[in-house]
């Protein structure tokens, strides 16, 4: 259980290093629900580089867990969670409300895990639909606000 807890924790002031270090070398994220569109298994390569891309503009995922479910025998840790993301300021802009911006999305992570049970080797993600609709409209809006703020500063 462990594993699932610090992938949680890691997410919140977005380790990028931390969450890839629990990640198999061969490791796969799948998102979904499928209504999302259809989405090829993300490598650790492609993995790291979406993450790279919210750097600027969020500084975290804080989450909490409300359920877990482990099973042994899969080698597998079923986590429900809660949370939402975490703005830099200068990502924000005042057109928008502080609960506009600040909303909570629910996920199902099932980690699948290696034979040590310490590193994670398949990421099943389901999302909140809605609120990550909602989530990509604030992202590409959050980054054209970065834009606009480090033009006025040059």
């Amino acid at each position: 259980m462990s594993i699932a807890l610090k992938y949680v924790q890691a997410a919140n002031p977005m380790d990028i290093p931390g969450m890839m270090a629990m990640r198999t070398p061969s490791c796969t994220h799948h998102l979904h629900p499928s209504s999302l569109g259809a989405r090829p298994p993300i490598d650790n390569k492609n993995y790291e580089a979406q993450l790279l891309r919210f750097k600027g503009i969020i500084s975290g995922f804080p989450m909490t867990i409300k359920e877990t479910l482990e099973d042994e025998k899969k080698n597998q840790i079923m986590v429900w969670a809660v949370g939402g993301q975490s703005w830099f300021p200068q990502a924000m802009d005042p057109g928008l409300s502080e609960e506009e911006w600040n909303f909570e999305r629910e996920y199902i992570f099932i980690l699948s895990l290696d034979e040590s049970v310490e590193n994670i080797e398949r990421i099943v993600e389901f999302v909140d639909t809605k609120a990550t609709e909602q989530l990509r409209m604030l992202t590409m809006r959050a980054i054209e606000n970065v834009k606009k703020a480090s033009l006025v500063k040059e």
